[in-house]
């Protein structure tokens, strides 16, 4: 085995995950409650929102990591994708004006949670697009 693929793949490792936790921490700073509180209490629908998120950041990450010419841009990507499900979650609140979407997560609405984690998934593929 060559050493310096496996401590590469480590490398990448940390770093995907370092972007996942930054992320999670500052998406919760976005939203009216904290992830982790209503998680732990058992609010399915906080957990599916904030699972299409990790999983969108994780998807742009790999496809960033298989198409960017060196880690550099890869990290812009990672980073892009990141402002996207910003947006993303924005936008969803805005189209939906007859309900606050946060307000409703909190409230363990299903639907809105599993529909959050599709938008993320979404825009997830969408960037994977722009990025091949």
């Amino acid at each position: 085995m060559d050493m310096s693929v496996f401590w590469e793949s480590i490398l990448w490792f940390v770093i995907v995950m370092a972007v996942i936790f930054i992320a999670a921490f500052i998406f919760e700073k976005v939203t009216k409650f904290k992830d982790r509180e209503e998680i732990k209490a058992g609010n399915v629908s906080v957990a599916l929102s904030l699972a299409g998120k990790i999983y969108a950041l994780g998807y742009i990450m790999k496809i960033s990591a298989e198409n960017a010419y060196n880690l550099g841009e890869a990290l812009a990507w990672g980073l892009i994708g990141f402002v996207l499900l910003i947006v993303g979650y924005f936008l969803f609140e805005f189209l939906t004006p007859s309900f606050k979407v946060d307000d409703e997560l909190a409230k363990d609405n299903k639907a809105v949670g599993i529909i959050s984690l599709a938008i993320s998934i979404v825009i997830a593929h969408a960037v994977a697009i722009a990025i091949i």
